[in-house]
């Protein structure tokens, strides 16, 4: 669609949701036109059906003006279903011309008031409908008696029970629809709200939300939690979260932090490792932003279920209890606490204090917190790797996903909450918060920390839109950031640049940067960058000289470069100030080859590697030339960061050619030689070390050979030792699941020996996975009739286990044995009102780099079925992924025939 076609759209949506909220006497003076008697009736009737609709929306946020909300919750720990009464303090804009609709998804309603009378009501288990009969003046007190049973899918009010010492725990995750799985109220992120709680809970629980209790009175064997009204905030960052957990405390210059666990878990968590990120993270924020903390107190809770990283809940952040290790971290997993401990505190300013208008700018949100933790880090903190780490994980995370077939663009139209979830992706994320990560060299860092700051002060506690950020952003710079808002927001696609030159004398005469775009998505973009020019020194291929430049168009001139000594190796994106894809010129091809090891900068090193990755998975470089120029080269590599990518690099390769077509002969020996290659590093690395923990996962993955299965097994009874490799539960579950993959030894009595010892929620979960892991089609066909037809009978954290282990790269036959019995339950699952089982379902559509994969996936698009939005992109990713494997099998015959 045009932008001008979509403003002509946007007008008459305007029109017709202004006359839903006309007062009588102002509908009659428009009487007289024949557009007027249509407005007269009610103009958008809610569908009857999950979620919310941005045109909905929009109207109810006409109706309403504003509105707190007074909640009470009765919880306990044996009973299936929770109870609570909501009053709605309601102040309306005008006289309604329809009924009001009440957000509640899945409850039972016992009864409706409006200003302490009872009134009729109509509920469809979506939300609660009220006439506009019953809603006459402008402000009104609207109170709903509720049920709703819990939730076992990590969504609304979820209740887990420890299988070891039977103790209960709940907490809330709402976003982007989910709140009203609470309580009824208007779910959307613009009528934000105070918020007034008090609970009924267990007497030895501690119950947690947004604000600290004020008074807590004991009623046998339960205690009633009192809490002060909060803040005015959005929903979905409204929080409950209760059981007996385990406490830490401490302090952030003045803010109360607390820390909360489950019992069974406490012993494995390193407080201080949380509170010294957390009060980083508070240094820096407060500084940078000139706000300070808006909300008080700020507790972390660590919780069981959970479906996503974290959650920044107002003054109570969730995160996954993933984060929590049971054996001795890496930096880098420190690290990636650090991060998301940083990322959800960046959100109590950028997304709590100041809030998305809808969810089409939930990009800003995301992106915004991603590119603030990962400066937190560089800026103040222990680890000086930030940037690099940020590079090889988000920003190859968006890589990947701006060159798949449901790219899209950052900024785009969101019609429903259904679409909102399906965008928490590698552009929101990560595409996103690379090109903020670009803007401050474009505008100054300066200049884009005011712009930041004056917008957080502008607009606290209020809704904002892009343009809002964009405007304060520019007036702080000097700049209009028009052009470069609608390259680089409105536009999909990734631009990929390849530096080219010329030397005459030892000297460059001549540098160019050539930019390129993918047909699709011609749209070529500004940015600015630095050119890195490379030579030997010595025994060491080191930088020379670095130069910045801003480039446009297909082409820009580097009259910098012009005279500089004629470079070995040119890379066009030095320090990774760019979001572009690189391309190396032949003659830096020929010479990073030759001198990978040389390359003095880690930071650089980890760029090449990728850059080779790249060529292959692009079908330029052949799979078996790649494999074995790693297996040559990377024994050498010290640097922790360029290892992980090596690593999982290697991982990669091997699973494609489980299944990719190539000679048997060929397979088998390069398959032997990278799992003798990562057992040879696993031994070989420092004692205790990070590339030892590294080297032991790839092992895990790509074992597979009777003596490597024999040296596992021997690990796993203790039989055999490595120096410094301490085997902790989560690393056992790793042997055992590698056993039952392939059969060997006794592998069901590994499984049983190990929850003997360790009967943790964790490992039952392994369990399943080991379980599904087995090429045994009565297992296969077990855990399918488990996920798709006895789903209620299992949490969703089971399920997911389950699908995500059942088909691995090398049980392509076990697959096809069963797609037929994945794509009947097509339609039921399509559907679903649960994003959660349709992300689930999704993952049984395994890699499949055949014809027939294809073929297969292409006969479900094409159907003309309207698909779930999630549903459709998984399966189009999963199809271009298909596709690139078999031209990477193309490539590589191409090899051998030459």
């Amino acid at each position: 669609m045009t932008k001008t076609g979509k403003f002509a759209v946007g007008v008459l949506c305007s029109s017709i949701l202004a006359a839903c909220s006309l007062e009588p006497n102002q509908l009659q003076a428009t009487a007289g036109t024949s557009t007027a008697h249509a407005l007269a009736k009610p103009a958008v009737a809610r569908e009857n059906a999950p979620g919310q609709s941005e045109q909905y929306a929009k109207l109810r946020k006409q109706q309403i003006a504003q509105v707190d909300y007074k909640l009470s919750v009765n919880i306990d720990g044996n009973g299936d279903a929770f109870s609570g009464r909501v009053i709605a303090d309601t102040q309306f804009r005008r006289n309604l011309l329809q009924p009001l609709t009440i957000d509640f998804a899945g409850g039972e309603v016992e009864g409706v008031e409006v200003d302490g009378k009872a009134v009729p009501f109509e509920y469809n288990g979506h939300f609660i409908t009220i006439s506009d009969e019953h809603l006459k003046g402008r402000k009104h007190a609207i109170a709903v008696d509720y049920q709703h049973a819990y939730s076992t899918d990590g969504s609304g009010l979820h209740r887990f029970q420890d299988p070891v010492d039977g103790e209960v725990y709940m907490y809330t995750d709402f976003e982007p629809y989910d709140a009203n799985r609470l309580f009824p109220h208007f779910d959307q992120p613009n009528l934000k709200a105070h918020y007034t709680l008090d609970v009924t809970a267990p007497k030895d629980w501690t119950v947690i939300t947004s604000v600290r209790e004020e008074n807590v009175e004991q009623k046998g064997e339960f205690n009633h939690w009192v809490f002060p009204q909060s803040k005015k905030f959005s929903s979905y960052i409204f929080s409950l979260h209760a059981g007996p957990f385990t406490m830490w405390e401490d302090d952030a210059d003045g803010i109360p932090l607390r820390l909360f666990a489950r019992k069974t878990l406490a012993e494995y968590v390193k407080p201080q490792d949380w509170f010294t990120f957390t009060q980083q993270s508070f240094e820096f924020f407060q500084k940078y932003f000139e706000v300070d903390y808006p909300f008080v107190k700020y507790d972390q809770v660590i919780v069981p279920d959970f479906n996503a990283g974290a959650m920044e809940n107002v003054a109570a952040v969730t995160f996954n209890e993933a984060y929590v290790s049971r054996g001795e971290k890496t930096q880098a997993q420190r690290m990636r606490l650090a991060n998301v401990i940083a990322h959800e505190m960046a959100h109590m300013w950028f997304g709590d204090l100041v809030t998305m208008n809808w969810w089409n700018d939930l990009w800003l949100n995301e992106s915004f917190a991603t590119y603030m933790a990962n400066l937190s880090l560089a800026e103040n903190s222990e680890f000086d790797d930030a940037w690099e780490n940020f590079y090889l994980g988000t920003k190859q995370w968006a890589y990947g996903s701006d060159q798949l077939p449901t790219t899209h663009a950052i900024q785009l139209p969101v019609k429903n909450t259904d679409e909102a979830f399906a965008n928490f992706d590698g552009i929101t994320y990560g595409k996103g918060g690379s090109i903020l990560k670009q803007l401050p060299y474009y505008l100054g860092k300066e200049e884009f920390r005011k712009g930041v700051s004056n917008y957080l002060k502008d607009l606290s506690y209020r809704n904002s839109t892009l343009d809002d950020f964009m405007g304060h952003l520019g007036k702080a710079a000097g700049k209009d950031l028009n052009t470069w808002q609608q390259q680089w927001l409105y536009q999909a696609g990734l631009n990929t640049i390849q530096a080219n030159f010329q030397c005459e004398g030892g000297k460059i005469a001549s540098l160019t940067i050539e930019q390129s775009a993918p047909e699709e998505y011609p749209t070529l973009r500004e940015q600015r960058t630095q050119v890195g020019l490379y030579n030997m020194d010595g025994d060491k291929m080191v930088l020379s000289k670095a130069i910045p430049v801003t480039y446009s168009g297909a082409s820009t001139g580097v009259a910098a470069a012009k005279g500089e000594a004629c470079p070995q190796i040119v890379y066009p994106n030095e320090g990774d100030w760019a979001f572009a894809k690189v391309n190396l010129d032949q003659v830096s091809v020929d010479n990073m080859s030759k001198h990978i090891n040389d390359i003095e900068s880690p930071f650089t090193r980890l760029m090449m590697w990728q850059s080779l990755n790249d060529s292959v998975t692009d079908a330029k470089m052949p799979l078996d030339s790649y494999v074995r120029f790693v297996l040559a080269n990377a024994g050498a590599e010290r640097d922790i960061n360029v290892i992980r990518m090596i690593s999982r690099h290697l991982g990669s390769a091997n699973g494609y050619m489980n299944q990719i077509e190539m000679d048997q002969d060929v397979r088998k020996e390069l398959q032997l030689a990278i799992e003798a290659f990562a057992w040879k590093q696993l031994n070989s690395a420092p004692a205790g070390s990070d590339a030892q923990k590294v080297w032991f996962g790839t092992f895990t993955d790509v074992a597979h050979s009777d003596k490597a299965l024999a040296n596992a097994s021997k690990l796993l009874k203790g039989e055999l030792t490595i120096a410094g490799l301490e085997l902790d539960p989560d690393k056992r579950w790793g042997l055992i699941a590698l056993q039952n993959e392939n059969l060997y030894g006794d592998f069901d009595k590994a499984i049983k020996d190990e929850l003997a010892k360790d009967s943790s929620d964790r490992s039952q979960l392994n369990a399943i996975a080991a379980e599904a892991l087995r090429p045994q089609q009565e297992i296969k066909a077990k855990w399918l009739e488990n996920i798709l037809s006895k789903r209620d009978q299992f949490k969703l954290a089971q399920l997911k286990y389950a699908a995500g282990a059942l088909f691995p790269s090398e049980q392509q036959d076990l697959y096809e044995e069963n797609v037929d019995r994945i794509i009947a339950a097509l339609d039921e699952v399509n559907s679903s009102d649960s994003p959660e089982l349709v992300d689930t379902y999704a993952t049984l559509f395994p890699f499949n780099c055949s014809v027939q994969g294809v073929a297969q996936i292409s006969s479900i698009l094409d159907s003309g079925k309207q698909l779930n939005p999630l549903l459709e992109k998984a399966l189009k990713n999963r199809r271009f992924n298909n596709q690139r494997c078999l031209d990477m099998a193309a490539a590589m015959k191409g090899n051998t025939a030459g």
